[in-house]
């Protein structure tokens, strides 16, 4: 019988299997981040004399609140910045970073068919390149950096397939939020999520990352596409990838030895007609509370949902009004989404305070070659260096309380942006032209 992806890749970094559904599992990259490396770090050099099994595959990053906004996010970065330095590790600071989750992928870090580890939920989003790829807490992170290894239960597998080609206005972030709208938030929990199928294959690199990035939100371990000739150009000529031609060849064939047997077996599955879909825009609590744009909220809509939000029950979200608009996170800020917003934006004026916020400083030294920067603050909007911004509320740009905010990030959990803040997630087409009009609005009606 074949293997998936995530099989695959499993067997080839076990190390030990434990009692019970336990695994010592290796990790090949583990990505550190300011906000809960620190205390890991500061235990790691007090209780274990900072003896990192293996430096050089680590590499850190300030990106939540960067630069910091105050003395404990000031701290948090120091601390992270001294840690990198005395033992080595790849510094990714301010001027030279962004978005772990951006940052890794566009630096070669993340390969088909390896293991990576970081102290964030959203991991997820390198499994884009057929990578096991998942997010832990701090202790289990400094375990990590001490042993080479995570001890892990074996998840089941889901494997969701959309096929047929995606209609106009119609991105990554309305296929994943339609998943997520049918698997519900916890519905993949337990499992890995494969994404195959027509609509699949033809994204691009960056709207695969869109894809996995979310997986989370239905409760998924993580989310995983198979390599292929799309995933082996992206990281052709990228840092951290041989330049030698016939290594890298040989590299692209080991790492299409990792894409799922066409026999593999699946715990779960699901299937969507790409044809079908319409841009997606959250009316709850959670990115399961999701609907067409066209719709209204639904008649079995939770009730405390509905009252943080301030809706009812057969409400229609076109035409809501919005407070405010933003464009970035780890889940659309990159320049693909840069691109399409400006499209949007170009000679338009945004009608409400609307920030957009590159993934990266790389991706925001792109947008400015092409331009993209200028069409931005031509439309009124403000163009900021890359963060994670207001999607966690912890940087600039958090929204008032009981303020409406469409948004191109990938939770809009109470408070999520701010006390109180209601966020309305969407795809950054949907984000630039509700700008404009002030109102949830789709592109189309954008001339």
């Amino acid at each position: 019988m074949g293997k998936s992806i995530f099989e695959k890749i499993w067997d080839a970094h076990l190390v030990e299997t434990l009692p019970g559904n336990n695994h010592l599992i290796f990790m090949d990259r583990i990505v550190a981040h300011e906000i809960t490396t620190p205390q890991g770090a500061i235990e790691i050099d007090e209780d274990f004399s900072g003896k990192l099994y293996a430096p050089e595959r680590i590499i850190a990053i300030n990106d939540h609140v960067s630069p910091a906004k105050d003395t404990a996010t000031a701290i948090q970065a120091k601390v992270l910045r001294d840690w990198a330095n005395k033992h080595k590790i790849k510094l990714f600071d301010i001027g030279n970073n962004g978005i772990c989750h951006v940052v890794a992928p566009e630096r070669g870090y993340v390969q088909p068919g390896t293991t990576l580890c970081c102290g964030d939920s959203h991991t997820g989003t390198n499994g884009a390149f057929g990578t096991f790829a998942l997010g832990i807490g701090t202790t289990a992170q400094a375990g990590a950096m001490l042993a080479g290894c995570l001890i892990l239960n074996k998840p089941k597998t889901f494997r969701v397939t959309v096929n047929g080609s995606l209609p106009k206005y119609i991105y990554a972030k309305d296929v994943i939020l339609a998943i997520i709208g049918e698997i519900t938030f916890k519905g993949a929990t337990g499992y890995v999520l494969e994404y195959t199928g027509e609509a699949i294959e033809s994204m691009s690199m960056e709207e695969r990352m869109t894809m996995c990035n979310m997986s989370i939100e239905a409760g998924a371990t993580s989310g995983m596409i198979n390599p292929d000739e799309i995933t082996t150009d992206y990281l052709q000529g990228r840092e951290n990838i041989t330049n030698n031609k016939s290594e890298f060849e040989k590299l692209k064939v080991k790492w299409l030895t990792f894409a799922s047997d066409k026999d593999a077996r699946y715990d779960k599955e699901l299937k969507l007609d790409a044809k079908k879909l319409k841009p997606k825009v959250t009316w709850g609590t959670n990115p399961g509370e999701v609907i067409d744009i066209d719709s209204v909220v639904p008649t079995n809509a939770d009730e405390k949902s509905l009252e943080y939000m301030g809706l009812k029950k057969g409400d229609k979200l076109q035409g809501l009004k919005m407070d405010q608009a933003f464009i970035g996170s780890c889940t659309n800020s990159r320049i693909s989404d840069l691109r399409e917003a400006a499209r949007i934006l170009m000679g338009k004026k945004v009608s409400i305070p609307t920030i957009i916020t590159p993934g990266s400083q790389a991706v925001k030294r792109q947008a400015e070659k092409e331009g993209l920067h200028d069409i931005f603050q031509d439309a009124g909007a403000l163009w900021t260096h890359s963060s994670c911004g207001p999607c966690l509320g912890m940087s600039m740009g958090v929204v008032a309380p009981e303020a409406r905010c469409i948004s191109s990030t990938n939770r809009n959990f109470p408070g999520r942006m701010g006390t109180k803040s209601r966020a309305h997630l969407a795809s950054p087409a949907v984000v630039a032209a509700s700008a404009i009009t002030g109102v949830i609005t789709h592109p189309e009606e954008i001339k």
